[in-house]
């Protein structure tokens, strides 16, 4: 989901030259000030580089596969099978692009549209909190399932459609994700982008299901 707040104006000044009598010769000028409405255009790409995926942290036994949902540039950031009690780091999850000509720069927001929700068995109970489960790094290829991470936090705004998949309403508050889901500040303008590894920490007291989490960017221009 994408939301752009744009603050613009425009002006025009026009400098007359002052009259003269009929005949004589004249000369005017015109001065324009103006302001370029900023735009703000962003893209998210799973799995964004060859080499993403999971691996388990020390005791989590073989190296999991990535699930059947996970392709190359798409999809889903699918962990596969993995094992309660453990941690898990998924590389390359997610890489966000902006393209914005707004010289203020910009700022990223993420947050899971619902809690993790369990199916195929549902469990009891049927979701699990997200802010325990599933955390973000900047991308580094020194990351692991024991880097310090930040938690994603399910959104206080609403969710629309099923588990959030068409985006958050955040029009109930202010039109802005709450400050803490905040995941990327830039000063500048252009074209740049930024990647991130999943976090998976798994507790015992996970049940055993199948768990799926909506996680909404959501860029806005500054």
């Amino acid at each position: 989901m994408m939301r752009t707040l744009l603050a613009t104006a425009a002006a025009l000044m026009l400098g007359t030259a002052p009259a003269f009598a009929a005949g004589t010769p004249s000369a005017g000028s015109a001065q324009i000030s103006y302001k370029v409405l900023p735009s703000v255009k962003a893209q998210v790409i799973p799995n964004y580089m060859t080499g993403f995926g999971p691996t388990g942290g020390i005791g989590s036994g073989s190296t999991p596969a990535h699930g059947p949902a996970a392709v190359a540039n798409g999809g889903t950031v699918d962990f596969g099978n993995v094992v309660v009690g453990f941690q898990y780091i998924y590389s390359y999850a997610a890489q966000v692009n902006v393209q914005t000509n707004d010289k203020a720069g910009f700022v990223v927001y993420a947050e899971g549209a619902t809690d993790l929700n369990g199916s195929n068995p549902v469990p009891a109970p049927a979701t699990f909190p997200l802010a325990e489960t599933l955390f973000w790094l900047v991308h580094n290829t020194a990351n692991t399932a024991f880097t310090p991470a930040q938690t994603f936090n399910k959104t206080t705004g609403n969710p629309i459609g099923l588990n959030g998949v068409n985006g958050i309403d955040y029009s109930g508050q202010g039109g802005l994700p709450s400050a803490g889901s905040l995941v990327w500040s830039s000063p500048t303008s252009g074209n740049l982008s930024q990647g991130y590894d999943y976090q998976l920490r798994l507790s015992g007291a996970t049940p055993i299901s199948q768990f799926d989490v909506y996680i909404v960017y959501t860029v806005i221009g500054n």
